[in-house]
Parts: C-alpha cells; structure tokens; sequence
C-alpha cells in the first residue's frame, strides 16, 4: 500500500459490486447537472465484458467507508490502438490526500503490462482540482467534447419546420424502431449497421472512433434499463434506412441526444436537423425542458447545425493523454 495512505488509515481495495450505490452518490454529488441512476450503472456491471481487461480499486476511509473509486481499462467499445483509460472519482472531502496519486501509480504499470503506450482521461473543463492533477502527473489536453444545452420550453420550431417537409416530399420517411420492430424482424440489426456506419465517422478527441459489436449495441442502446424503441427516431428512403437520431431521458425532466447520423449519400438534404426536430417534439411531449448533447471540437458540421438550433454550451469536457515510457 502507499505509504502516505497507510498513514492516514486510508486503504485501496477491490472494488464489489455493492460498492455501486456509494460509487453513484459520490459521481452525482460531483457532477449533479448529469445524474447517474444505481440501475443504470448495475446493469452495465452485469454487462461488462468478462474478458476485457481491467484493473479497479476501491477506496476506503479509516472507519472502513467508500470514499472514491479508481478503473483502469481498455476501452473496448472505441477503436483507440495502445489507449487505456483512467477514471478516479474522490469523496469531495477526501481529495488533496495523495489517493489519485496512489491509484495512477497502481494503473500505469498494469497499462503496461497490457502492452498500452498511453493513457486516457478526461475531465470537465470547470474542474479546476482534476486539471491541475493532471497536468502534474504528465497528461496533456489532446481535445475538448463540447457539452451544449438547449431549452425546450423557449425553443421555436417554426424557422427550421420545413425541413421536415422538405425530406418528406424527396421520399424520406420517419418512423421510430418500435414500429419497425413490428414490420420487420431484422430492424434491431439494420439500426446497428446504420449506428455503426455512421458512428465510426464521427471524430473524438486524439482521433479515436466508437466502434461497438452488434452485442455491445445492443446492452448498451437497446435492452439497458432506460432504453426505449419509440425514441429512437430513424428516417427511411425507399425502404432504406437512411439516418437516425437517439433520444434518451433521464431526471429532472431533461433529455439527452445520445446519437445523430446520416448515411453519407442522404446528406446534405436537411434530414439530420429534421430528425433532431421531430426528437425536440417528442421530448416536449414527455415533459421535458432541456436537452443537452455532446459534440467534439472536430466535428464543424454538427457543432454549426446545434448553434443554429440555439443550443447553449456548457462546461466540456477535456481529453488528456500520457505517454507510458517502458
């Protein structure tokens, strides 16, 4: 154990499943404007994959209480060659103890191990306390996914709504994969071909690119315990599925745009901005207020078409990268 812990009676040990209640409590006291729920989280703890490599701590205080958690891990839903990823979550109360610095000396020689040449975190922009870490511990800013927030009770569809009947008019069709789910048994495979093709092209930062299996698609978009058919919103041209857009909710009565994409020969014809419109209707139909999305600096395209919709930015959130020397 490190030394400056054991001298605070602190201790870092395997991280168990009942540990996700404390864990949840902790993130959402830390980031409260993006809530997690405890079934969200236990379900992707029993979906995880069990041969995927990862190295987790938990942390305890001198009376024996969760305080924190740390994960090492390859990033198994992301083409990111030689990348692992950090995440460390502390106890607010509990930070400035040297427990960041003794788990990151845990993970990188267990990242190479793996045969990793880097490792991955990342942070919000407004977390003053998680940059300066680390920028001490040898990380360097490789990109920023922007967070932008759009209010639904103010939003104003009239100067964009002929979109929607523009792309109807050139044979576009909407529908959602509830409906195609009851015309047709092969829709949950034909949305994960559409996600995939359209996924792997959007850019995050240090040039990775989301690259999931038909079964990661599916725990993570379509059998989790907050997935809903009716709000993924799909657009079809002869038959075809041409682009979607994935609605999610959550608390607070605040929705989230996990997903919009459009094959690339079906572009430039309005139809992602459709999409988003008709997904605005349905969220306003739910009692939502606000939807936020995320969008990465190197993707103009979508960043221009969310300003001019009159999303409002947030806090970011910052990419970093360390070189792991042999």
């Amino acid at each position: 154990m490190n030394d400056r812990l054991a001298a605070q009676g602190i201790r870092l040990r395997d991280f168990r499943f009942e540990d996700i209640p404390a864990m949840v409590d902790i993130r959402n006291r830390t980031t409260p404007d993006d809530p997690h729920t405890v079934e969200r989280v236990e379900y992707f703890e029993k979906t995880y994959p069990a041969d995927n490599p990862r190295l987790r701590y938990a942390v305890e205080s001198p009376e024996g209480k969760f305080i924190g958690q740390g994960v090492c891990e390859y990033p198994f839903m992301f083409a990111a060659p030689g990348v692992y990823f950090v995440w460390i979550t502390i106890e607010p109360d509990w930070r400035r103890r040297g427990i960041a610095q003794a788990l990151l000396a845990e993970f990188e020689p267990y990242a190479r191990q793996q045969s990793a040449e880097k490792l991955w975190g990342y942070c919000r922009e407004d977390q003053d306390y998680s940059i300066r870490f680390l920028k001490r511990a040898g990380f360097q800013n490789i990109g920023l996914r922007f967070e932008s927030i759009l209010d639904l009770t103010t939003f104003d569809e009239r100067p964009f709504v002929s979109a929607i009947e523009r792309a109807q008019q050139a044979g576009f069709e909407f529908t959602n994969l509830a409906t195609e789910r009851a015309i047709n048994p092969d829709a949950d495979q034909l949305l994960y071909k559409l996600d995939h093709e359209t996924s792997i092209e959007v850019p995050w930062p240090g040039g990775a690119r989301m690259e999931m299996t038909y079964k990661q698609f599916r725990q993570r978009i379509l059998d989790g315990p907050e997935s809903d058919p009716s709000a993924i919103l799909i657009a079809k041209y002869h038959g075809q599925f041409a682009g979607l857009t994935i609605a999610e909710f959550g608390k607070n009565q605040r929705a989230q745009t996990a997903m919009t994409g459009v094959r690339s020969p079906y572009r430039g014809q309005g139809l992602a901005l459709a999409l988003k419109l008709l997904s605005f209707r349905l969220m306003k139909e739910r009692g939502c207020t606000q939807t936020i999305t995320q969008n990465d600096t190197a993707n103009p395209p979508i960043l221009r078409l969310n300003e001019k919709l009159g999303y409002q930015k947030r806090p970011g959130n910052l990419m970093w990268s360390k070189p792991l020397t042999p």
